[in-house]
């Protein structure tokens, strides 16, 4: 990765258990307690690991980071959505956490939001 030149990358399926940072504190994750299943987080640079002011790794398909930048502090949103197939549940329970995660975000700050939604394209699919 040190060849590329990037800032910041959200990163789904992470499928790590917990929830934390890396001891180099270049990889932010949230993932299931248990299960290696699922899993999102982000992935900085020197240079904006040094602008992080938190994250906050709300479930196994949510993280949110936040980074001061100017003019305004930058809050980046990285989530993995269920597959449609998954229960009504589940996907409820995942809207209500982007829902929870932007209110409380401040309200002067720049949102970013990013990840795998899990959609489909195109006009051939007979089951959406």
């Amino acid at each position: 990765m040190k060849r590329f030149r990037f800032d910041a990358i959200g990163i789904s399926e992470v499928r790590w258990t917990g929830k934390g940072e890396a001891p180099s504190g270049d990889f932010i994750w949230s993932g299931e307690d248990t299960t290696h299943t699922r899993g999102v987080g982000v992935l900085l640079s020197a240079k904006t690991k040094k602008t992080l002011i938190g994250y906050n790794p709300i479930s196994s398909r949510l993280i949110t980071a936040r980074f001061s930048a100017t003019p305004f502090k930058l809050t980046v949103i990285h989530v993995y959505a269920p597959k449609s197939a998954s229960s009504d549940d589940e996907i409820e329970i995942f809207y209500d956490s982007i829902e929870h995660a932007l209110t409380q975000t401040a309200k002067m700050d720049i949102i970013i939001v990013t990840g795998d939604w899990d959609a489909k394209i195109g006009s051939d699919n007979i089951h959406w």
